[in-house]
């Protein structure tokens, strides 16, 4: 009986907890005759599995600290790794394992590829300070993985002309469809007009202080648009934005409704009509497919992470420009017939995408590979 290790001691919000739920979901289906062993975080909700062959591993609080990151990644968890007998790891967090056992690893931190300026500049001290620390170690360990999973064919090859890597392999995100649970109707107090969803947690290249300058011009121009965000200010920052909607008299076209739990963010898309999203760096936003599955417009930045997942699904606009972003949509929401076009090849760019199932089926192609 072979011994497969699944690091997601990390992944426990966005993507990461995306993919985490969704590979173990399936995994928990399967009659297994391999031991797994799932490495998180204290207080991670892995309740759902309940397969007898999956142990989960909760590490000690401070590991899943972002500051003790690269010491975790670096002196923890190849011990962790060697203590449970891994064979293999399936690795979705940052950071690369320092360890001697096989390990597959699933890019997903946009950071290491091509970042715009402002992104960097706009970056608190000490998180700065971080992510150099951890590209730096990303960088000095690419070459450790036997296998490297990029999201994108776009990214794919990025991390080849980057970091001169051989076996990098392409897993496109996949959408996971659910559906609220049963008399589960959350009122979300969304206000009347044209909804425009913007649903990201607060980061500094989530870009969303554009909206405020948006709203701004909205208002003056009384427009029907209405922006719904769904910030918690759970921080300095994202609070100083929330204050600024009040500040600037923009609640009548600003929403936030705070952080939206998943089971309830297919809702909040049934509820609105469009996806706008300035952002300006991701490696692979799943709210884009899930926008397409939902028959929302999407309105988004004109970047290279973006145009990799919807192609010409997709109206794009300068994130740094409010105007720009007004024209974009102007130019479609108004018009049922172009609407609906947009949608349609969404549809198509969806139908592109691989199913979890076949996602899962990948993953464990390669487990067996390198076991």
């Amino acid at each position: 009986m072979k011994t497969i290790a699944f690091n997601a001691l990390n992944s426990n919000s966005g993507g990461g907890k995306s993919i985490r739920d969704s590979f173990l979901e399936l995994l928990n289906n399967e009659v297994l005759v391999d031991r797994y062993v799932v490495i998180a975080a204290q207080g991670s909700a892995l309740g759902f599995v309940t397969n007898p062959n999956i142990e989960i591993l909760r590490m000690p609080g401070l590991c899943s600290w972002t500051l003790a990151a690269p010491i975790i990644y670096r002196f923890v968890l190849g011990r962790v790794l060697d203590r449970v007998g891994a064979d293999v790891v399936l690795n979705i967090g940052d950071l690369i394992i320092h360890t001697t056992v096989k390990q597959i690893y699933v890019f997903d931190w946009a950071y290491a590829l091509d970042v715009h300026p402002k992104v960097w500049a706009d970056m608190k001290s000490i998180d700065l300070l971080i992510r150099k620390a951890k590209l730096w170690l990303l960088k000095r360990y690419f070459h450790r993985p036997d296998i490297v999973i990029a999201q994108t064919h776009f990214i794919q090859n990025r991390l080849k002309e980057l970091y001169s890597l051989k076996d990098v392999r392409v897993i496109n995100n996949a959408v996971t469809i659910k559906t609220a649970k049963k008399g589960l109707s959350p009122n979300f107090d969304l206000p009347p007009g044209v909804r425009l969803v913007c649903p990201a947690v607060y980061y500094p290249h989530k870009n969303i202080e554009v909206l405020l300058d948006l709203a701004s011009l909205i208002m003056h121009q009384n427009l029907d648009y209405r922006i719904v965000t769904t910030v918690n200010p759970d921080t300095g920052a994202a609070q100083r934005f929330v204050d600024a909607i009040v500040e600037r008299r923009l609640q009548y076209v600003i929403k936030n409704i705070g952080q939206v739990p998943l089971d309830q963010m297919y809702i909040l898309y049934e509820q609105c009509d469009a996806l706008l999203m300035p952002t300006l760096l991701e490696s692979f936003s799943i709210v884009y497919l899930e926008s397409m599955h939902h028959g929302l417009p999407i309105f988004t930045s004109n970047m290279w992470f973006a145009r990799s997942v919807c192609g010409e699904a997709a109206k794009y606009f300068d994130p740094f420009n409010a105007e720009d972003i007004l024209r974009s949509l102007n130019e479609v929401m108004p018009n049922a017939d172009a609407k609906e076009a947009l949608v349609a090849v969404g549809r198509r760019q969806l139908a592109s995408f691989p199913t979890w199932e076949e996602n899962f089926a990948a993953y464990c192609e390669f487990i067996n590979e390198l076991s």
